[in-house]
């Protein structure tokens, strides 16, 4: 078989599982998000929770596809870079010099690798970075300019990129670094240009495109504190994405004798430890999806040896102990999986299936709570339902009159004293005789027996609760 044409069919059966498995509307949390900033056209920011390349590709994707809904266009844009990874990792793979038995082996690994499937059924940041980063190294032999602006923009869609990017224009002879660096520069411009004035971000209100977003990611989502549970995480998170036979596939290479074709394997090498001990103190609840840049690195650097008959049995076996892994956790009551609950949302199969086909308790919830709110209320809530609130309400035109506060609840959070803070924020809405309504009522996040202790009372109104008398004066 061809080489460019075994590429091509790799490429294509992730598309047909990616694309199958994309979720059919909105979904909680960053894709919410992402969606928002597309539809507004969220760029140039210095953010690097922005991704302000992601909106970039966005724009473009959602006018190629202008008649799917756009929630369902992004998710598909994933999906479509996913699917560049697997048949973009094969084809470089071979033009490194690994025998197609290699090429084969990372495909099929990198195809049912759970961050890489996980991320590419939804709009997200991850397949896109990584799909650019792969694009500029098949681009790099026959333009340096074209290499170093697929590069530079992967970096503006997320900044992990520069790991698996840095070892490779390094890599390159000296006279060719400096086309590389002015491609660079170009393609990052979504990002820089934020250095002479951002617009407001669509989903706060304010801005939050400067230099300080970097040190509030970093205190928020960075602990030394987590770092041995992170290692636990870490390895087992690369265990299940890489899978028995992968690993399988692995030794096999090293006892062969096979040595790394990466241009420059030490380099390599270095960045990806580097972002696993960054990874060992990263937030758990991001790190199903971040270790996805470590899957493709180290794949790269060291492709698994796999026959195709191999392939097809590994596949089939990484679905079985995904779906294993999910019925595991209902067994054991442990299907919250100690992370946030969402309404309608099953922590163990979302987290834990990759296909998001069925994934509809976001736009269910979202909507139950608009069709519950009284006219003209004021809804407070924390990040991960208030941007699914407010990316329906502009989906659907729904329920133009109430007001949602998608991170009253987060910045309470960051107060010392969270209730009274909240307290304050509903005395405040009522006083302006406006009802409000708490968009959830997990514990950790919205306090409500505290709530209640100051002299609050709530009624249940659909997914949330409304607040129905304050403390006597």
């Amino acid at each position: 078989m061809p080489h460019a044409r075994a590429s091509l069919l790799w490429g294509a059966a992730a598309a047909a599982v990616y694309g199958l498995s994309a979720a059919p509307g909105v979904v909680w949390a960053d894709s919410a998000k992402l969606t928002l900033y597309a539809l507004h056209t969220y760029l140039p920011t210095l953010n690097p929770g922005d991704h302000a390349g992601w909106v970039l590709l966005a724009q473009g994707w959602l006018g190629l596809t202008w008649f799917l809904p756009p929630a369902y266009s992004l998710h598909l844009l994933s999906a479509a870079a996913g699917a560049v990874v697997v048949g973009g990792v094969h084809r470089l793979l071979l033009r490194w010099g690994e025998r197609p038995e290699s090429a084969h082996g990372a495909a099929a690994v990198l195809l049912a690798a759970h961050p890489l499937w996980w991320a590419a059924a939804v709009a997200e940041s991850y397949t896109p970075a990584l799909a650019l980063v792969v694009v500029g190294a098949l681009l790099r032999q026959r333009t340096r300019v074209g290499a170093g602006v697929s590069w530079g923009l992967a970096m503006s869609v997320h900044a992990f990129a520069a790991v698996l990017m840095a070892p490779l224009v390094r890599a390159g002879r000296r006279g060719d670094r400096a086309a590389l660096v002015l491609g660079l520069v170009a393609g990052a411009a979504p990002a820089w240009l934020a250095l002479w004035g951002s617009p407001q971000n669509p989903l706060t209100g304010s801005s939050g495109a400067g230099w300080a977003s970097w040190s509030w990611h970093v205190s928020t989502f960075l602990s030394p504190a987590r770092t041995l549970l992170g290692a636990a995480m870490l390895l087992g998170a690369l265990g299940l994405a890489v899978g028995p036979l992968g690993w399988w596939g692995v030794l096999r290479r090293m006892q062969e004798g096979g040595v790394s074709r990466h241009p420059h394997p030490v380099g390599a090498a270095i960045m990806l430890v580097l972002l696993a001990l960054l990874l060992t103190t990263y937030s758990p609840y991001r790190l199903h999806l971040m270790v996805g840049f470590v899957v493709v690195g180290a794949v790269l650097l060291a492709p698994p040896a796999l026959r195709l008959r191999w392939c097809i049995a590994h596949g089939a076996l990484q679905v079985a102990l995904y779906g294993a892994a999910a019925g595991g956790a209902h067994l054991a009551g442990r299907e919250s999986l100690g992370v946030r609950q969402l309404p309608g949302r099953d922590n163990a199969t979302y987290f834990l299936l990759p296909p998001k086909s069925w994934e509809r308790s976001a736009e269910g919830y979202a909507r139950r709570l608009l069709a519950a709110v009284p006219e003209n209320a004021l809804v407070l809530a924390d990040f991960n339902p208030g941007a699914v609130l407010r990316l329906v309400q502009e989906l659907e035109g729904l329920r133009f009159d109430v007001t949602v506060i998608p991170t009253a609840v987060d910045d309470a959070l960051a107060t010392p004293r969270p209730a009274a803070t909240l307290a304050g924020r509903i005395a405040e809405a009522k006083a302006g005789g406006r009802p409000v309504v708490l968009a959830d009522s997990w514990p950790p996040y919205y306090r409500v027996q505290e709530l209640r202790q100051l002299g609050y009372s709530f009624a249940p109104c659909g997914p949330g609760l409304l607040v129905e008398r304050g403390p006597e004066r």
